[in-house]
């Protein structure tokens, strides 16, 4: 701003007196101050208020001289220059939401009220802790609510927007505390807890050698997976490692624990948690840990029945199932780690000894990728040793179980899996020849033929099983089946060795997936007025009718009325309609809709029974009214004839007489119709009573029908 020294008619004069700029403005640069040169100066001033403001001069060498303050000066915001967020109430807690207002403002911290940009928002507590992440400005500013779910004790966010570099503002710090305990958390070496993120957790889980211990972490969580510390529950742990060395139970001290786990299994396993004091709470399992196997360290010898068990003393678990004397079984070597894990990639050469004498044993075999599966049998009664050694490495532990030899009868066994399918839908059946042991009998391989028994009734089953017969290789088989009846059945099994037969479990078939709708009408054609089901039937590819399924049916032409009965189909697919038809003969059209599949069915309403032979009459009503209607007399020839329709009293006396030729309407193949008014030859309307309608049909020279209808009428 210049300054200048005037006389008071504001002429400019010489002066050398120091002038002081002050302002109304508490953001400006004000006080400022200089002597004047010549009279003159120019001070630099800048305003920091959005506003109206002033700038006022005073003379400091000189207190007589009259001061002047300037006309309001309006000052408009700068450019935007950061973003400042509203103080937030402290402690919140986590998932409840509380109003935040964010200002974009410029360099004095003025709003920006043309400002309409987007920004971002970013917890110090994690990606997706807060929401929203996404704000868009109006007039300067956003007010909503925001909602924290990271728990902590000096929790802030930033807003940002999208300009290079981008413009920022952090809020202050406050404090989140956790909700209350909703679950349990398990975390395991390579993880880090990040409470109020979707997961919980950040990292993955590092891979552990079998049988090296690691610090394990439990947590009780609230439902954005913060610690709540007040938490001193028992909990019991469990893992896909049926053999993993960790305790069964422990208890939680402020909340969490860390305690040691060995895993010996190896492959992906998981560590589970769950809260015996308040079971509701949500238990957790771990994220999959992968267990590395150990170095090539022992042979591991396993008979029909036994499973390897790493971890445990003899590596193996289960119980060696009896085999039958002088019948072979399969018996298998693996080469393993010093917790019993399978170990890949050995070649080493085995042999198997028993201190049954006559044992009819294997050769040396060597391992093909760690495991060796060899035949052997039995030939001495009871409980025989069999043992594994390496002819490699003479020096490595035998590994030794124990079999019973039996003498006993065999037997079929058959297993369908899974127990419930929809008609034609796979499934596996396996069949098996066993001694009374269990243990398979390798050296049958017999033919094997099925049949199918509905499991309520016993009667034979109503559908198609895909194989019927098959042959057993090395005692046993299985093979792919589908059956096409929707009932609950079981399958027989019978050998032509004349082996004990086998059933199976109940085998649920259901309907399979909606594949048709199939219309019917029964009577399957109706008389004039008259009422008739309609029956919409949703069935699968084999004609099982599916219950439970919408079905809209509908009257899409001809005459008569349809009411539907039903909206769902019943349990044995059918979905009902009643059909209402009209007087006259003629096609109605029905259609039934169900989902994406429709059809249509045509009910014919008639006075003669269309599916009735030549000679057929009828007439309707009967009786009838003459002078308020007709009665339709209706009859069926086999060919085209010359008609001669007579009406006669029941005393024989004469009527009315109508003659039809050959091929024209009342003398063609088919139906025919006429229409009696209740009048005579005269024109004249006859008595009540009853009345004797002959009808007699000549063709090629020869009677084809005559015909006959009392008819009833009344005046």
């Amino acid at each position: 701003m210049d300054v200048f020294a005037t006389d008071q008619y504001w002429n400019p004069v010489a002066s050398a007196d120091v002038a002081r700029i002050s302002s109304s403005d508490p953001g400006a640069s004000t006080p400022v101050s200089g002597p004047l040169s010549n009279g003159y100066a120019q001070y630099i001033v800048s305003l920091g208020t959005v506003g109206t403001q002033t700038l006022t001069v005073t003379d400091q060498t000189s207190g007589s001289i009259s001061g002047m303050t300037s006309a309001p000066i309006t000052v408009i915001p700068s450019a935007p220059d950061h973003f400042e967020i509203s103080a937030i109430a402290s402690p919140l807690t986590a998932g409840v939401p509380v109003s935040v207002t964010i200002r974009a403002a410029d360099v004095g911290g003025n709003t920006i009220p043309d400002y309409q940009g987007d920004a971002r928002l970013a917890a110090n507590t994690g990606p997706g802790s807060i929401s929203p992440e996404a704000v868009k400005f109006t007039g300067g500013e956003w007010t909503g609510d925001m909602t924290f779910r990271g728990a902590g004790a000096a929790v802030s966010f930033t807003c940002s927007d999208y300009s290079t570099p981008p413009h920022t503002g952090t809020s202050g710090n406050f404090q989140v505390l956790p909700g209350p305990v909703a679950g349990l958390q398990v975390l395991l070496p390579g993880q880090d807890a990040r409470g109020g993120t979707a997961s919980g957790y950040s990292g993955e889980p590092e891979a552990q050698n079998a049988g090296s211990q690691f610090m394990m972490r439990v947590r009780a969580v609230d439902s954005y997976w913060n610690l709540v510390p007040d938490v001193t529950d028992n909990i019991s742990l469990e893992s896909t490692d049926l053999f993993a060395g960790m305790p069964a139970g422990t208890t939680l001290v402020g909340g969490e624990i860390s305690l040691p786990v060995t895993l010996y299994s190896c492959g992906m396993q998981t560590i589970s948690a769950s809260d015996t004091d308040q079971p509701s709470l949500t238990q957790h399992t771990s994220r999959p840990i992968e267990i590395i196997p150990g170095p090539y360290a022992r042979i591991l010898l396993l008979a029909p029945g036994e499973e390897p068990a790493p971890g445990t003393e003899s590596g193996r678990t289960g119980t060696a199932t009896d085999q039958s004397i002088n019948f072979s079984f399969t018996v298998t070597v693996h080469a393993t780690d010093q917790w019993w894990n399978p170990v890949t990639g050995i070649s080493d050469v085995v042999r198997i000894t028993s201190n049954d004498p006559l044992a009819e044993l294997p050769s040396d075999t060597p391992l093909v990728n760690g495991r060796a599966d060899l035949s052997m049998r039995l030939s001495t009664g009871g409980y025989q040793q069999i043992t594994a050694s390496n002819v490699t490495q003479p020096s490595m532990e035998t590994s030794t179980t124990q079999v019973r030899a039996i003498s006993s009868g065999f037997h079929l066994e058959a297993e369908a899996i899974p127990s419930a399918v929809k008609a034609g839908e796979e499934f596996s059946l396996t069949v098996k020849v066993t001694n009374d042991a269990g243990s398979v009998i390798q050296e049958i391989n017999s033919f094997v033929s099925l049949t199918i028994m509905n499991a309520s009734s016993q009667d034979p089953g109503s559908g198609d099983l895909l194989v019927t017969s098959f042959q057993l290789l090395q005692g046993q088989r299985t093979i792919v089946e589908t059956y096409t009846f929707a009932e609950a059945i079981v399958i027989m099994a019978t050998d032509d060795a004349g082996n004990a037969p086998a059933a199976t479990g109940v085998i649920v078939v259901s309907p399979g997936d909606p594949a048709e709708v199939a219309l019917s009408c029964s009577p399957s054609w109706v008389g004039g007025n008259k009422h008739a089901t309609v029956g919409a039937a949703v069935i699968d590819a084999y004609g099982n009718g599916i219950p439970d399924q919408e079905v809209l049916c509908e009257l899409i032409s001809g005459e008569g009325d349809l009411t539907q009965i039903d909206t769902l189909t019943q349990d044995n697919g059918v979905a009902e309609a009643d059909f209402y038809s009209p007087r006259e003969p003629g096609i109605s059209r029905v259609r039934a809709e169900a989902g994406l599949l429709a059809a249509e069915l045509d009910i014919e309403t008639a006075l003669v029974d269309p599916n009735q032979p030549g000679g057929t009459i009828t007439n309707y009503p009967n009786p009838f009214h003459p002078g308020n209607g007709v009665t339709t007399i209706a009859y069926k020839l086999t060919d085209n004839a010359n008609v001669t329709l007579r009406i006669f009293t029941l005393s024989g006396a004469l009527v009315l007489r109508e003659d039809f030729p050959n091929g024209s309407p009342g003398g063609m193949s088919g139906l025919n119709e006429f229409e009696w008014d209740g009048r005579n030859g005269n024109g004249g309307y006859v008595s009540s009573g009853g009345y004797i309608v002959l009808v007699e049909a000549e063709g090629h020279g020869e009677t084809l029908h005559v015909m006959r209808r009392r008819v009833g009428v009344v005046r």
